[in-house]
């Protein structure tokens, strides 16, 4: 492999990153336009200098497996926990395949990276409505009226964690010792909001607790 092949990879695994990081840039993510191209390129650098150097029936797929395992830590760096609420998953798992566009490009596998990356654009950018389609019909107003001071909201969150609901939007405000929350949360069945709600209005302190599934 002569220097200006591997050259025209490692630019080619950076123009698919770039491509990748634009829908991210796009949607105001943790990790953008920057970050994709040069993880991109970075998997692609590694992967034609490892070839470069290895002799004949050397394994290079130990090369893309120390790669995969390094992109495991910056796309763990662009998660974050809010709460019970974790963001920045898809972030995490577009940063992993930019990885997979630069090995694929620095093993001079041209056409199958391009392939992949219209998968992958046609996933986020062409499922983007069925998304918000799907979590709009499923997003269930919770309000809660409280007298402070007694925990209310911890068994709440904890039973919202169990069975794998998110909490959105959350609002709280405060008068003369009462505290009025009020959120959206997804991923919840009427049945467990109806028991939810059932265990709110039971607590002493709870002076009302409603949805629009009842």
């Amino acid at each position: 492999m002569t220097d200006l092949e591997m050259i025209v990879r490692v630019a080619l695994a950076a123009v698919l990153g770039a491509a990748l990081g634009i829908e991210r840039e796009v949607n105001h993510k943790t990790a953008g336009l920057r970050t994709h191209t040069l993880v991109a390129a970075g998997a692609a650098l590694f992967t034609v200098a490892g070839a470069s150097v290895s002799a004949d029936g050397t394994d290079l797929t130990r090369v893309a497996a120390q790669v995969v395992t390094g992109i495991g830590f910056i796309g763990a760096g662009g998660m974050i926990k809010t709460g019970f609420t974790m963001t920045g998953i898809t972030t995490a798992a577009t940063l992993w395949f930019a990885g997979a566009l630069g090995v694929a490009s620095g093993f001079g596998l041209y056409w199958v990276a391009a392939a992949a990356l219209a998968i992958a654009l046609l996933a986020m950018v062409g499922f983007a409505p069925i998304r918000t389609r799907i979590r709009r019909s499923n997003v269930r107003p919770l309000s809660i009226e409280y007298r402070v001071g007694h925990g209310t909201l911890t068994p709440l969150f904890e039973a919202l964690n169990a069975i794998g609901a998110q909490v959105h939007r959350l609002s709280i405000a405060e008068d003369e010792g009462r505290r009025k929350l009020d959120c959206e949360i997804t991923g919840i069945g009427t049945e467990a909001m109806n028991d939810i709600l059932s265990s709110l209005r039971a607590r002493e302190e709870v002076i009302s607790a409603t949805s629009t599934v009842t």
